[in-house]
């Protein structure tokens, strides 16, 4: 047997006849094997790449399709009201139709954030703006839901006009899905209380509920995209699992933080919502 860098040779056959060489086949193919599985690997990179712009387009296109039926079925809807104002059966029909409606827009709103959040390209425009301005319309329509559903709704807002530099609409959906979360998990006649005060130079606005509480296992994933669909599900409360994931996309745009805290299932929930504020100004002007 003879020997050299990089390679082994066997020589065969008895003494004084020509030797053939044969090359050790196992030693030349390992460069192949190599080469093969680096080609796999990036193919399978590239497929899941692939696979990704796939989903994208899918949620894209499914978020346009459901949106296409609502304006005429709003339409509609507005007709049979003028048509029937006397009739309480069909009135209360019509406003079902109107909260499917509603539920339908919500899910492909859901679907295009979905997007967005997965690609980091949430849109923020920002704005100096008074925070209870923009908070007015989540709240009343938080409050009208829980009168519904006879749950208590308190709210308790700082004395102080808080301003904080922000998008106003991405402000008010974060808010408004905390609210839509709470209102989802919490029973009938439950309670929920909403806080929006100061803690040195930030806003901090809360959400808590007796609701249904979050489980250990569920808690590290709360803020991840459709981490909670199981749990919606389970709770028959509708909903893709996206509203959470948007907060926190939302809060880190805005150098802000989300945070989430339960007891354990049944046991109710907070969530605090903390942004940087612009500045504070009192009922006389700004403080010193």
């Amino acid at each position: 047997m003879s020997a050299r860098p990089g390679s082994f040779r066997w020589f065969v056959g008895t003494p004084n006849v020509p030797r053939v060489p044969l090359t050790d086949a196992v030693m030349e193919q390992v460069p192949q094997r190599s080469t093969m599985k680096l080609s796999v690997r990036a193919s399978q990179s590239e497929m899941q790449i692939d696979a990704l712009r796939l989903k994208d387009e899918i949620l894209a296109m499914v978020a346009h399709e459901l949106r296409g039926p609502l304006t005429p079925l709003q339409f509609a809807t507005n007709l049979i009201r003028r048509a029937s104002p006397d009739r309480a059966d069909v009135l209360r029909s019509a406003d079902m139709i109107d909260r499917q409606i509603a539920q339908i827009s919500r899910l492909a709103d859901d679907l295009m954030d979905a997007i967005r959040v997965e690609r980091g390209a949430l849109r923020v425009t920002k704005v100096p703006v008074d925070v209870v301005e923009v908070l007015a319309a989540p709240l009343a329509a938080a409050a009208l839901a829980a009168a519904l559903r006879k749950q208590k709704f308190t709210v308790q807002i700082s004395d102080r006009t808080l301003r904080v530099d922000c998008d106003p609409d991405r402000l008010a959906q974060a808010v408004n899905n905390l609210l839509h979360n709470a209102l989802k998990y919490t029973p009938e006649s439950g309670c929920i209380t909403v806080k929006v005060l100061a803690d040195r130079n930030a806003l901090v606005l809360s959400v808590k509920d007796d609701g249904m509480g979050i489980s250990d296992a569920l808690m590290p994933h709360i803020f991840e995209l459709f981490a909670q669909a199981s749990r919606t599900i389970g709770a028959s409360a509708g909903g893709l699992g996206v509203g959470l994931a948007v907060v926190k996309a939302v809060a880190e745009s805005h150098g802000g933080t989300v945070s989430a805290l339960s007891a354990g299932p049944g046991l109710g929930s907070e969530f605090t919502l903390r942004l940087p504020i612009l500045n504070f100004l009192s009922r006389e002007g700004p403080t010193t």
